[in-house]
């Protein structure tokens, strides 16, 4: 698949999952979520969709090991959910994308903005314990 078509697949997909899922899946398991990122195989035959829960990031300064509990839980849930209701997805796909092979979708979550965090907090560790010496 070309690139430049397969970067089109992705965005149609992130788009039509950004708007089918809230309105029409009614899992208690899938709370309200943000679709971060889509990657389509270069053949097309499959789709991972990237995805973080709305207001429920994780930040290691805040997070006590019950919250990071609850939160894994929760995404643990909500991926079941998804995954669930991929075929339900997927016919929804098949009627609005215009190609032959509709990708199976697979949901996975997205822990680049808990990774910026991470990083950032390990940085202003770093420059505390080492000082400009000027």
């Amino acid at each position: 698949m070309q690139e430049t078509r397969r970067a089109r697949l992705q965005a149609v997909i992130q788009e039509e999952l950004s708007m089918v899922v809230p309105r029409e899946l009614k899992d208690p398991r899938i709370p309200s979520v943000t679709f971060t990122s889509v990657e389509v195989a270069q053949d097309g035959s499959h789709a991972t969709v990237y995805l973080t829960i709305l207001g429920a990031s994780l930040t290691s300064g805040e997070a006590t090991p019950e919250v990071d509990k609850a939160f894994r839980k929760k995404m643990k849930d909500c991926l079941e959910g998804l995954n669930s209701a991929s075929p339900f997805l997927r016919r929804h796909l098949a009627r609005v994308l215009t190609v032959r092979h509709v990708p199976t979708l697979a949901f996975k979550e997205d822990r680049g903005y808990e990774n910026t965090i991470r990083v950032n907090e390990l940085l202003k560790k770093i420059s505390s314990e080492n000082p400009p010496s000027g």
